[in-house]
């Protein structure tokens, strides 16, 4: 029996300001599947063909958690304080980062019924690589940003996609406008198109760009817009592209600090920011499994890299989490470790 997965995807992108104590800024891209067909050849039945609509399931899950907890705020991950009462309003952003790692997965799903196939692509890269920019216009500096907001994309499609999986990509939606203009469609969506032409190589058949894809900038802030419009699905997924991001910052970059009870309302917690990383943490942790890891549920769902350049060529690195302090008030399980192992 031979299974095909087609993606068609909206990417959300956002990106940091320079990370605290480290000389580094980053970009995410979330892929989430806008259209998922599942086809079957050869089953007992015959052929099969299955549709789901992903970004609504995901959206319908964000909007239960603000129900139940009356979390109606913009997320954030650099809002979350650092330590304090653990509130109803923390466990809605941990849960909102546990409905993400879920929807990254290709099997054996928690939340979701059926595995969504969304993927996501994080680089890091230090502030130093600016330096070949110095004392140039603003709009070179956007250049470069736009340089590697394509590296990521293409590296992304190539390496989390593949013939069995072919993607699509209908529009990119950036968290506002950083720069002193929107990025450039030209630069970053008809290089892609033209790469062959330039001598680069071009992108692998399995990857198909729409004709009227195009990058669009809008608030991430869901109170700009009415509950029943499109840039309200959107601002809500560029709030949860946030949240993985500032998560997985967390697991890599800082020091944390856990506790293994998952914790009460009111309750003390050390490391808030630690706790609602928890679940990108174990999902990046899988990688250590080696060989293993090809079986994980999490294989080829994301993409984690450190670029920086060296004698005018970019080099790529992969980066690891940091090792968790556990805290000795440490008794039960914590609300990630009921999911069942994969």
């Amino acid at each position: 029996m031979k299974e095909i997965v087609r993606s068609k995807v909206i990417v959300y992108h956002d990106e940091t300001k320079q990370i605290k104590k480290m000389n580094l800024k980053g970009h995410i891209l979330l892929f989430i599947p806008l259209n998922l067909t599942g086809e079957r050849y050869g089953t007992l039945l015959g052929n099969e063909k299955q549709t789901y609509i992903p970004l609504k399931e995901i959206y319908n899950e964000i909007m239960e958690i603000r129900d139940n907890y009356s979390a109606f705020h913009k997320f954030h991950f650099s809002k979350i304080p650092k330590a304090g009462k653990w509130t109803k309003y923390n466990q809605a952003e941990k849960e909102l980062v546990q409905i993400g790692i879920d929807a990254l997965k290709t099997k054996r799903n928690f939340i979701f019924k059926s595995p969504l196939f969304c993927k996501m692509a994080i680089i890091f890269y230090p502030m130093s690589s600016l330096d070949l920019y110095r004392g140039v216009s603003k709009e070179k500096r956007l250049r470069y940003h736009e340089t590697l907001f394509r590296m990521l994309l293409k590296g992304a499609v190539h390496y989390l996609y593949d013939e069995d999986h072919p993607v699509e990509l209908s529009k990119i939606i950036s968290d506002g406008m950083p720069y002193h203009r929107k990025l450039s469609d030209d630069r970053i969506l008809f290089r892609l198109i033209i790469d062959n032409f330039l001598g680069r190589s071009p992108l692998r058949e399995y990857v198909s760009i729409s004709p009227d894809c195009e990058i669009v900038h809008q608030s991430s802030k869901h109170e700009d817009f009415r509950e029943d419009t499109d840039e309200y699905v959107h601002a809500n997924m560029l709030q949860l592209a946030d949240m993985l991001l500032g998560a997985t910052i967390h697991s890599c970059y800082k020091d944390l600090k856990i506790q293994t009870r998952q914790p009460r309302i009111d309750q003390k917690v050390d490391d808030k920011r630690g706790e609602v990383s928890m679940p990108v943490k174990e999902m990046l942790d899988k990688r250590k499994r080696g060989r293993n890891f090809k079986y994980s549920s999490h294989y080829k769902s994301f993409l984690l890299s450190l670029a920086y350049a060296k004698d005018r060529n970019w080099k790529f690195e992969s980066i690891m989490t940091k090792e968790i302090e556990i805290l000795p008030n440490a008794k039960q399980l914590t609300l990630i470790d009921l999911v069942r192992e994969d």
